[in-house]
């Protein structure tokens, strides 16, 4: 029984692992203005104005340091929605986050 446990948990640490070290505050702006918020990453959330996802299915890419292919399950605004998002550490501590054939260069916020 401990045994099924510790394997059980090894399989979370592994999932989660992925998505915490993505954790943070990201925008061009870090102050909340209207529509214009930043981007927080908490655990396996996203956290968008009005919306947020819960990232799944974590891929590491091959050669690319820290980067990280998810599946998205959102909702928001009485909608719920899949989505691919890909997440990678830049050089300068910010993020680069792609989806729906678009990337931002965020900097993190302090």
């Amino acid at each position: 029984m401990n045994r099924i446990i510790r394997a059980a948990l090894a399989v979370v640490a592994m999932t989660a692992a992925p998505a915490l070290a993505f954790d943070g505050v990201y925008g061009e702006t870090c102050v909340p203005d209207g529509d214009d918020v930043p981007m927080t990453i908490r655990g396996e959330l996203i956290i968008f104005y009005e919306s947020e996802c819960r990232m799944t299915n974590p891929v590491n890419v091959r050669d690319m340091d820290g980067a990280v292919l998810f599946d998205l399950e959102c909702q928001g605004e009485g909608m719920t929605w899949t989505d691919r998002a890909f997440l990678q550490p830049s050089l300068d501590g910010g993020l680069i986050y792609a989806a729906r054939g678009l990337a931002w260069m965020l900097p993190r916020c302090e």
